[in-house]
């Protein structure tokens, strides 16, 4: 299943739109939904996430929009791995060597390290297409551990 042309298309669309609500009933899970707390003031507004767990998905929407999509594809903070296709191939596949074949250079990049406040964090690249952003962050032996799809 290759899920990833239909995630593109849905960036930016409406939290009830057709396209968003045809996407949510093809992943077969009903959705975990909640909602960053008012304390923290943001003033785009509050994100609200729709959470599949079984399918490793979690769908931001801020300002009734959709605005990223994380793709978990390595199990993490209770979501199981993403199981479906991505650029053409499983999404456990891909190592950092063969998304840089595929893509290209990407726009920006950082090797893993750790920092005292924030703890540990992953390598990541990042890159800029016309209407979105991909960024992918790899586990410490190279492979795709998650992708995160930005509107712009």
């Amino acid at each position: 299943m290759n899920c990833w042309p239909e995630f593109v298309g849905a960036l930016g669309d409406r939290e009830h739109s057709s396209t968003v609500n045809d996407l949510f009933s093809s992943l077969g899970e009903a959705p975990v939904i909640s909602e960053i707390p008012d304390i923290f003031n943001d003033p785009q507004g509050r994100t609200l996430f729709y959470k599949f767990i079984v399918s490793g998905l979690e769908f931001g929407f801020r300002a009734q929009r959709l605005s990223h999509i994380h793709v978990f594809v390595s199990s993490h903070e209770g979501y199981s791995a993403y199981e479906a296709d991505m650029l053409g191939q499983s999404a456990q596949a891909w190592n950092r060597d063969q998304i840089i074949r595929h893509l290209g250079p990407a726009q920006d990049e950082a090797p893993s390290r750790s920092d005292a406040l924030i703890g540990h964090t992953k390598a990541w690249v990042i890159y800029e297409f016309d209407t979105f952003d991909l960024r992918i962050e790899f586990s410490d032996d190279g492979h795709l551990w998650k992708a995160t799809l930005m509107d712009k």
